[in-house]
């Protein structure tokens, strides 16, 4: 007996000394990151500016200008965020107006799914909706009424979630028929973990928002949320990487670290907004993912030279990212920086934003304006917070 004690204590120190040095390592890699109360502060200056240019254009030309469900959930948390930040009425008045179209939309249709594009099932066509763009237009605007005070429709978007199709074996849909609210696929098979991040997120946060108003529902959401994010962390290498499966499969036609990115992003966003969700758990998945984006995905982006993440690569991951007014590049620079800032790698995710902002699409009512606004905001807010 006194020999297995002595086994399993040497055992159980291993694997905490083991931790410990891996912490550090991390730590120590995020410590140098630091940037000066001037430096930091002159970054969020540019990004400000830049910020308010885009969304000033917009105003000007019309928050009806936007096109996408993606871009309106986007840019509707864009403008309320300038609006916490800076205390400009019209972009809170911006953000409220195109909440107020997202909603619009969802109960104009029968299960409050809002149509994306056809889709095929069993050689018909489909009307499709789903994630990743139903869970940023309903975590968003969701977001937007819990602020205004709007419990009415938060409750709403509450219910739509709750009855969006879901497995107890923990994922959600890929896309439902939004004529029938029927998924694509059957739910027995696991959707790609980006899309049950971005639903994750949006049933995260929606459950501390409705807790006041029907804390049953808002349990019933935290629930789901809980069981999805235990299957996300799972699948997480050891690395920081994660798949665009929950199976561990990369499809040949995906960029794999621009879903890496997506992923992390969300994720980083519901720990942000929620705060029960700030557990050691997932803090400790997102500091392995951050530390994944510094080694492995920054050093191949520019302005830095290096090329391809060796272990991690499929046909359609570049060499190397390359940043341009090429919008599915500034997208994925955007998302790294956030990755980078949210996940304590200051002065490299503010070196890599900066020389993106070179390429900001100003005035851009679509998909490649969002795409660098919906990070930019969130930066700004994490920074002056």
């Amino acid at each position: 007996m006194l020999e297995y004690t002595v086994i399993m204590f040497v055992r159980i120190s291993i694997v905490i000394f083991t931790a410990a040095l891996s912490v550090n390592a991390i730590d120590t890699s995020v410590r140098s990151q630091a940037v000066s109360q001037a430096d930091t502060a002159a970054f969020c200056d540019r990004l400000s500016k830049a910020l308010t240019k885009h969304g000033d254009t917009i105003i000007g030309s019309g928050v009806s200008s936007l096109k996408g469900k993606s871009a309106d959930g986007m840019m509707a948390s864009v403008f309320h965020l300038m609006f916490e930040t800076t205390g400009n009425t019209n972009y809170r008045a911006a953000a409220v107006t195109i909440a107020e179209r997202i909603i619009a939309e969802m109960k104009a249709t029968k299960f409050g799914v809002i149509y994306i594009k056809e889709k095929e099932k069993g050689g018909e066509s489909i009307s499709g909706g789903g994630p990743p763009a139903f869970g940023f237009y309903t975590a968003e605007a969701a977001r937007i009424f819990f602020l205004e005070k709007r419990y009415d429709e938060v409750q709403y978007i509450a219910a739509v979630l709750d009855a969006f199709p879901w497995s107890e074996e923990g994922w959600w849909a890929a896309t439902v028929d939004i004529a029938t609210g029927k998924p694509k696929e059957p739910m027995s098979k696991p959707s790609p973990i980006n899309k049950n991040a971005a639903i994750a997120m949006a049933v995260g946060m929606i459950s501390e928002y409705c807790k006041g108003v029907n804390a049953p529902l808002s349990a019933r959401l935290k629930s789901k949320a809980d069981r999805c994010l235990k299957k996300i962390i799972a699948a997480q290498e050891a690395d920081g990487f994660w798949h665009y499966s929950l199976s561990g499969n990369d499809p040949n036609n995906k960029d794999i670290l621009g879903y890496f990115m997506l992923t992390t992003e969300v994720l980083m966003r519901l720990r942000e907004y929620a705060p029960s969700f700030r557990g050691l758990t997932l803090t400790d998945a997102l500091g392995r993912a951050g530390a994944f984006a510094f080694a492995s995905i920054a050093p191949m982006t520019d302005p830095n030279t290096n090329k391809a993440c060796s272990r991690w690569s499929t046909r359609e991951t570049p060499a190397h990212y390359s940043v341009s007014a090429d919008g599915e590049k500034l997208k994925r620079t955007f998302q790294l920086g956030c990755v980078l800032i949210a996940g304590g790698y200051h002065a490299e995710g503010m070196k890599i934003i900066d020389h993106a902002l070179k390429y900001f699409p100003y005035g851009d009512a679509g998909m490649d304006g969002a795409h660098a606004a919906y990070p930019g905001a969130f930066i700004l807010s994490i920074l002056r917070h």
